[in-house]
């Protein structure tokens, strides 16, 4: 019998992994010792092993669209009509894409790809126009609430689950590239737009931007700036198609504790200043960029919308 437990066991967790001893009422510290480490028993909760754990779980409710929600209390986002979500956003009656909506005119049969699609809320709108979407996410739970959103509204979209920067944009033509929201989440902003302008004449973007002079930003965020949340004095260079992209990195912070975090791939990203953002789509070829909803004071950082097109 091994006579030292591991510095890391924790007796209620150990319980929580193996009910059969909690059932018993033994003490668990004294079972892994006696027991548990022959048996290969865990004592600490894995993460792929306790989400397939999860997964094997059956229901007992009465079948509802409501219950499929239900899987994922306290991580929703989006707010929707007919089912309880608890989310807050109301990305279905969105201003910024109806906006979109009025200047590109009718988008029936419209290819559209769609960047982070967070929880389909935005896709339910695009279809409902007559557009075909194929919309890729890359955080597994906001995927996986996609999916319930899909069978709910019964759409025809495609959700691929993966990092979209290395979706195969080869040969690949969209009428649309539809990117609300994502934009200020990659590390690697640049090459993202550069990736993208290479499959479509239009694109779509909402996001936040960076503006040099503070003293124009919302007051809310007064103490994360204080608290380091964007690097000041470290303006990162990026040089692109002749124009040189101003970025300032940007940390996520406590908001990477929460379960429905659906921000970037990495705990940091790079926010691009407004008027380079704007050049370099003109140099990939955008002549025409509509811009609005631009907002300095906006309570998580400086943003607008744009519709970039190329013309003939």
């Amino acid at each position: 019998m091994v006579s030292e437990l591991p510095a890391d066991f924790d007796p209620e967790t150990y319980l929580k992994l193996n009910p059969d001893v909690a059932e018993a009422g033994v003490d668990p510290a004294e079972h892994y010792l006696e027991y548990g480490v022959k048996e290969g028993r865990y004592y600490l909760i894995d993460p792929a092993h306790d989400f397939r754990h999860y997964l094997s779980r059956f229901s007992t409710d009465e079948p509802s669209d409501q219950a499929a929600v239900d899987i994922f209390e306290g991580m929703w986002s989006t707010r929707f009509k007919e089912i309880e979500s608890g989310g807050t956003f109301d990305a279905m009656i969105d201003a910024r894409v109806t906006w979109l909506l009025e200047q590109l005119g009718d988008v029936a049969g419209f290819n559209i790809l769609e960047l982070g699609p967070l929880e389909g809320g935005h896709t339910v709108s695009l279809e409902a126009a007559g557009a075909r979407v194929l919309a890729i996410e890359a955080n597994m739970g906001a995927f996986l609430r996609c999916l319930v959103i899909k069978n709910y509204f019964n759409l025809e979209a495609k959700f691929l689950y993966g990092d979209f920067t290395k979706f195969n944009v080869e040969e690949q033509r969209f009428d649309l590239v539809f990117a609300c929201g994502v934009l200020y989440h990659m590390k690697n902003p640049v090459e993202m737009l550069e990736k993208f302008a290479a499959c479509s004449d239009r694109l779509f973007i909402w996001t936040h931007y960076f503006e040099p002079d503070l003293s124009k930003w919302s007051p809310l965020l007064s103490n994360e700036l204080d608290r380091g949340k964007w690097k000041l004095d470290n303006v990162i260079n990026r040089l692109s198609n002749g124009v040189t992209v101003r970025m300032v990195h940007q940390s996520y912070l406590e908001s990477l504790g929460w379960d429905g975090f659906c921000g970037g791939t990495e705990d940091y990203s790079y926010w691009i200043f407004k008027e380079d953002l704007l050049a370099l789509l003109e140099s990939l070829g955008y002549r025409s960029i509509k811009i609005a909803f631009d907002n300095v004071q906006h309570q998580n950082g400086p943003s607008l919308a744009l519709l970039a097109e190329r013309t003939s």
